[in-house]
């Protein structure tokens, strides 16, 4: 709250005698407590119980992990810190070759999240700036492959990499989500909100087609790539049923298919099984926190064109 005080001013003269009062303004500024309103209140309890479904099964996960077998039951729901250890983290990766899968995992998200970062801006570049006939017709099919489920596709997926020798590999993991419609539709309408002078000054300076979407277009949409690049790489690491079926061995096997594994080995012990858990999950985890920032200016910014 700001109150407005009149007052005469007087003024001074070099001698410090005062002179002839002027009349000034005085801001005076109070601060006002606000009591928040019922619907506030309402909104801030519903997030309180949102943010408790969401994150208690993911404590719980993280306690189990670090307690003993049994402990959790015993103690409630804050454990005993005398009781805190780090062996259901070794079980887990004695009883299956979790690191190897680990290792595995993160070779299929490089390789397939670069495959369809590579595919997905060549596609949305064709589909914005060389002016060509069929473009819509060409987008709209892309826009068709969003709504094909994934496990209508898997029985062709299987009988092309099994004819090619790739079975039970991970270019065989990773050859069938090379491209994908999403990154595809995502950078188009980031392309469509560049402004097309700038392409055609690029062409007129001598830029080739690529090296006009590498230096030019493709850092003009930071947001929106790195924003493609997250959900490839988020799609790449929780794949489960393709890796499944597709290998046999766990030389190409995942992390997701190694700890369903270890739900059904010997030393699979529920605080086992959610150590496991913990090793999967730590890695998305961060990587949503970190990139949160360009998760959300890449959905907010050039999509609506």
């Amino acid at each position: 709250m700001i109150s407005i005080d009149i007052r005469p001013t007087p003024t001074h003269t070099g001698a410090g005698t005062p002179t002839r009062p002027r009349h000034g303004l005085r801001i005076r500024s109070r601060k006002v407590l606000r009591i928040p309103s019922i619907g506030t209140i309402i909104r801030f309890l519903a997030v309180l119980v949102l943010a408790a479904v969401v994150f208690l099964p993911v404590y719980v996960s993280f306690v189990s992990a670090f307690t003993p077998n049994g402990e959790m039951a015993r103690s409630g729901i804050v454990p005993n810190p005398a009781h805190v250890t780090l062996r259901n983290f070794h079980e887990a990766t004695t009883a299956i070759p979790l690191l190897r899968e680990y290792l595995v995992s993160v070779g299929v998200v490089t390789l397939q999240t670069v495959g369809q970062l590579l595919t997905g801006a060549l596609a949305a570049y064709a589909l914005v700036f060389p002016r060509w006939r069929g473009r819509r017709l060409a987008f709209g099919l892309v826009l068709v492959t969003l709504a094909i489920p994934g496990e209508s596709i898997v029985i062709p997926n299987y009988e092309l990499v099994s004819s090619i020798g790739l079975r039970d590999t991970v270019l065989g993991v990773v050859i069938p989500y090379l491209a994908a419609g999403y990154p595809i539709f995502l950078l188009r309408q980031a392309f469509a909100a560049v402004p097309f002078e700038i392409w055609e000054a690029a062409r007129l300076d001598g830029a080739g087609d690529l090296r006009a979407l590498f230096t030019i277009i493709m850092p003009t949409c930071r947001p929106q790539v790195t924003n493609a690049i997250i959900w490839s790489a988020l799609a790449a690491w929780n794949g489960f049923f393709w890796p499944l079926l597709i290998t046999d061995t766990a030389a190409a096997r995942t992390i997701q298919v190694g700890i369903s594994q270890l739900a059904a080995s010997e030393a699979g012990s529920p605080s086992v099984i959610f150590a496991g858990a913990v090793l999967v999950v730590v890695p998305t985890m961060l990587l949503v926190i970190f990139a949160q920032r360009f998760l959300i200016n890449g959905l907010s910014r050039g999509v609506l064109r």
